[in-house]
């Protein structure tokens, strides 16, 4: 250990994670280096890691939310806070975690431990006081960059940092978005509003657009940048969606180890996907070849490390998700940067715009305090209607915050020198009224998605420097649907800076075109923005209505499957009537009916959440009840399904149980909806699984089960794989009722518990028993490559997710 008892707090070496406020400028220690502790401090990471990515399952549940904040303090406790400790951190405005760095896979688990949620979550009652609302707190994160000198360790010295005149500021962005993902995204946007938000003396950013590594390594080192910004999307996205739009043949060139200059090899995204281990946080850029390449996160930081030599930028910002954790850091730790912004997991793409936005004008504004300008564009963010719980932005430094008095009084010196300088160049230009329109339709739309009143529009965002001088708006929007008309109309007045219409704007859906298309037919959608009577936006874009039936299976509207679940079709009335009679013979009851789990008395739950064995069974007799109607009485066989006349592979036309029962016949997945509306109708809460090419239903036995699913409140750190590379839980959970292929783990531990059943429902068409349909069900879930995700019906239902009202054919 280095001998730093003579220098000051926050220069003194760490030997591991400390949490430091404006009085403890060294910080409370956690757990330290020793092999015990960092196990801990892994365990809880890994817990809480997947219980954030998991968050839309409990986030709106008040009583969760608090059951978290109790847990958030039993963590910290765990990591060897006291009391005293957490009544100190809840009565600072700001926190910084710092977390030492002598190699990559020593203390990870501090660096992926999602302290801003815990923190804030640890403090949160304590920091409400007397008012309603708890205090803000801003936590920021510092990389305490360690070497070896003479056999001991000494923290690295860190230069100061030299900004130079506005005029001379050099800011690169570089998007990371693969080619053939352009006509479904874009960042030209961001990257416009970005430097919008620069002062008029900076030269324009120079702009690299999907760069090969080495383009990179090359731009760097001829012009090192002071500002880089990266934009587009990380690997976990970016593989996710090629894979989607390119299907299981694509491919992509990936390193065979962590080194900048390491030879790649082409491999298949679905390959990659499957195996978290071998799918590293990092980004895409363009290969040799063509494909996209995997960039590690260290390869990444050790090449721009390399580039730019003794003059790192003095700011990297990466508007990719789950880019807080590893890419951030390694940049710091690689000396690529000084400071470093990255996302923790899903974040909302105008969102997250708009707090850079707004980072960058505090930053100019306040003589390049980071921290402070980090604090104002935080709360800013906080501010805003849309909500952000349980997920935020990161800020590395590779340097302490807080800091003795007379280096605090030298940074404030540079700060006004600074700013005074700023002010001698130009006075900054007096706000403007004027609104600025921000207006993405998507160019398909499936009426799954109308149904369940989600957004017409990628993003549609309003904004005003001066919103307290901004007139009225009128917002104008229909959808030409043969001979009607769907419309939305609203006057805006502008609250805040930014206005986020994108999840407001709705149309009505009691058009029969609507409903009753049968084939994707071609029309428009017109949107007129005016402010005043005069017009800032008109424009009539092409809009392609998909028919009634079909189902996408990608990130945005294969959640909406639920609504494909129908209980009140006819057929599945039907089946449930006929279903009554081995209903009485099963449970050897005359009188038994279809009560759910009415069956299992009140009380049966004992205090570990267990129930008795022959209680259960009188709910899964009810489901054999149905499996057997449908296996004798239906006589089921496979078909493949109806064409869907798509140029995207992920769309799939799906036959109602009508339909269904007048065929005789279905595929895999109208199978699996058919099963779980027959579920749905008895009150048994049913569950539909995705795999790779393949679906299949399942049950909860009981509702406590679910409940507890729902409430993440147990140990989850065994559900998730990580080291110092990667993590498997990225983008666990995005809506409440889908949980993603990062869920296997958990979903085949409640298996195994027997408190949820999978059925294979294809069995029905190979004349099996329903024994033997469990365990070729429960057999399809063992391959974790295999399973893509798995969607609560129930859950689906109460976030007024509903069956969609088809229109049948006339007879």
């Amino acid at each position: 250990m280095g001998k730093t008892g003579l220098l000051p707090e926050h220069e003194r070496l760490l030997e591991g994670v400390h949490i430091a406020s404006a009085g403890n400028a060294l910080g409370l220690p956690l757990a330290s280096v020793d092999l015990r502790s960092r196990q801990s401090m892994a365990q809880q990471a890994l817990r809480w890691t997947y219980v954030l990515r998991s968050r839309q399952r409990w986030v709106r549940d008040a009583k969760v939310r608090e059951q978290h904040q109790l847990d958030a303090r039993d963590t910290l406790r765990t990591l060897g806070l006291g009391d005293d400790g957490l009544r100190a951190l809840g009565q600072a405005p700001a926190l910084v975690v710092r977390v030492p760095y002598r190699h990559e896979a020593l203390c990870w688990e501090g660096r992926i431990f999602p302290w801003e949620y815990v923190l804030a979550a640890a403090t949160r009652e304590q920091r409400r006081g007397a008012t309603e609302r708890p205090t803000p707190l801003t936590v920021i994160r510092e990389l305490q960059l360690q070497h070896e000198v003479e056999g001991e360790w000494w923290p690295v010295p860190r230069e100061a940092v030299v900004m130079p005149a506005w005029q001379a500021l050099r800011v690169l962005f570089v998007s990371t978005l693969p080619t053939e993902l352009g006509e479904r995204w874009t960042v030209e946007a961001e990257l416009k509003n970005l430097a919008a938000a620069l002062p008029p003396e900076v030269p324009s950013p120079r702009v690299l657009n999907y760069p090969s590594l080495d383009e990179l390594v090359a731009e760097l080192k001829a012009r090192p940048p002071h500002l880089l910004h990266f934009a587009g999307m990380d690997s976990h996205q970016g593989l996710r969606e090629l894979g989607a739009l390119l299907g299981k043949a694509a491919l992509v060139e990936a390193p065979e180890s962590d080194e900048a200059g390491a030879p790649g090899r082409q491999q298949l995204i679905d390959e990659l996907l499957a195996d978290s281990r071998r799918l590293p946080d990092g980004l895409l850029l363009r290969g040799s070849a063509g494909y996209p390449r995997l960039v590690h996160a260290q390869a990444l930081a050790r090449a721009v490390a390399d580039a730019v030599g003794t003059a790192p930028p003095y700011l990297t910002t990466l508007n990719v998700w789950n880019s807080a954790a590893r890419l951030a850091p390694m940049l710091i730790a690689e000396g690529a940067t000084r400071a470093a912004l990255g996302f923790q997991d899903a974040f909302d793409d105008s969102l997250a715009e708009y707090a850079l936005v707004q980072l960058l004008r505090h930053l100019f504004a306040s003589g390049f305090d980071l921290p402070a300008a980090f604090g104002r564009a935080w709360e800013e963010v906080r501010a805003l209607p849309e909500s952000v719980d349980a997920t935020g932005v990161t800020l590395w430094l590779d340097g302490p915050v807080f800091v003795d008095p007379a280096t605090r009084a030298a940074h404030a010196a540079e700060g006004r020198a600074l700013a005074a300088a700023a002010a001698e160049v130009a006075a900054p230009a007096p706000a403007s009224p004027e609104v600025r329109c921000a207006i993405e339709p998507f160019p398909e739309l499936n009426y799954a998605v109308l149904h369940n009143a989600q957004p017409l529009f990628k993003r549609f965002v309003l904004s005003c420097d001066a919103p307290a001088e901004a007139e009225p708006l009128d917002v104008e929007v229909a959808v030409h649907m043969g001979d009607e008309e769907a419309r939305f109309e609203r006057r805006v007045v502008m609250q805040h800076e930014r206005e986020n219409l994108t999840k407001d704007i709705h149309v009505p859906l009691t058009a029969d075109v609507a409903r009753g298309v049968h084939e994707a037919i071609n029309t428009s959608l017109q949107v007129r923005v005016s402010q005043g009577g005069r017009l800032l936006y008109h424009d009539s874009h092409r809009l392609r209505l998909l028919p009634v039936d079909q189902w996408r299976d990608n990130r945005r509207d294969g959640q909406w499957l639920p609504s494909f679940v129908l209980p009140r079709d006819p057929a599945v009335v039907r089946a449930v009537s006929q279903s009554q009679r081995y209903n009485r013979v099963l449970r050897d009851d005359p009188t038994a009916g279809f009560e759910g789990y009415q069956c299992v008395p009140d009380g049966a739950v004992v205090a570990d959440g267990r129930i008795d064995e022959e209680l259960l069974r009188g709910v899964d007799r009810q489901v054999e009840a149905i499996w057997a109607t449908l296996l004798h009485d239906w006589q089921l066989g496979y078909v493949n399904p109806p064409p869907s006349y798509s140029r995207q592979l992920d769309s799939q036309r799906l036959r109602m149980p009508s339909t269904v029962l007048a065929d005789r016949a279905g595929t895999c997945i109208d199978l699996a909806l058919l099963f779980a509306a027959c579920l749905e109708l008895v009150d048994i809460y049913p569950v539909v699984f995705l795999l790779e090419g393949h679906a299949l239903p399942g049950w909860w036995r009981h509702p406590s089960f679910r409940d507890a699913y729902m409430q993440m409140t147990g140990s989850y750190s065994g559900a998730v794989q990580a080291d110092a590379g990667g993590s498997s839980a990225a983008n666990a959970q995005t809506v409440p009722w889908h949980a993603g292929r990062a869920s296997w783990d958990e979903v085949r531990q409640l298996i195994a518990e027997r408190k949820l059943v999978p059925i294979e429902t294809v069995r029905l068409t190979e004349h099996c028993g329903f024994v033997e349909a469990i365990e070729a069900g429960v057999d399809a879930l063992n391959d974790r490559a295999d399973y893509d995700s798995m969607l609560d019906i129930i859950t689906a239902r109460q976030r007024q997710i509903t069956p969609l009202p088809l229109l049948r054919d006339a007879p």
